[in-house]
């Protein structure tokens, strides 16, 4: 019972401290919001307008062979899928330390913003109709839903750095929202392969 109840505080707080942060800082949130969706369709119009889909792969950092070979579906992609989002997360909480960083870290959230519009475009190219249902149904949602983990992350990890430069301490635990943020992505990326693999998905997406 007493665990039980610990855990639900521990939740309870946790999605205070997410709402709180969301309320005082709506201008960050709105500002990266806004800039990561146009990086998006900059990467739909590069996809849509590049005649030569070889030159593709130099704009992005991935190895557009892998569409042929179902690359995505392979455990080579979950690992390298994972340690892409290891590396923005660590980063990410570099950056969070000063709000001199804020800067850098809209750049990277960005940049993941472009790629995305770009794969989910190549996608729909490479494989028309059979593209779209991968797209719609496996890559747009949990791409989203990624990007969106990695901007709360940043933010609410902001503030609580923050606070305890202030203050002396802050409203949530930073090791539990890293190592949290960090199963949630991993969660996701582990449910996108999974539902590749059942679609036969031949998509490579390593952002």
């Amino acid at each position: 019972m007493t665990k039980s109840y610990k855990t639900k505080n521990f939740f309870e707080g946790l999605r205070f401290s997410c709402v709180d942060a969301i309320k005082n800082n709506k201008k960050k949130f709105v500002l990266t919001f806004v800039l990561v969706l146009v990086a998006m369709f900059t990467g739909v119009f590069v996809a849509i307008k590049s005649n030569n889909a070889n030159s593709l792969g130099q704009l992005q950092e991935i190895d557009l062979s892998g569409f042929y070979n179902g690359f995505v579906a392979s455990s080579g992609a979950f690992v390298s899928r994972s340690l892409s989002l290891f590396v923005n997360v660590a980063l990410l909480v570099v950056l969070s330390l000063s709000k001199l960083f804020f800067p850098l870290a809209e750049v990277l959230l960005v940049y993941r913003g472009y790629l995305f519009g770009l794969n989910f475009t190549l996608v729909l190219i490479f494989y028309g109709i059979g593209g779209i249902i991968t797209a719609v149904v496996v890559v747009l949602p949990l791409q989203l839903l990624s990007l969106f983990v990695l901007i709360a992350f940043f933010i609410l990890l902001s503030k609580c750095n923050c606070d305890c430069r202030r203050y002396g301490r802050g409203d949530c635990n930073r090791t539990v929202l890293v190592v949290g943020t960090l199963l949630l992505l991993l969660v996701l990326n582990l449910l996108e392969t999974t539902l590749l693999v059942l679609l036969n998905g031949k998509v490579v997406l390593v952002i």
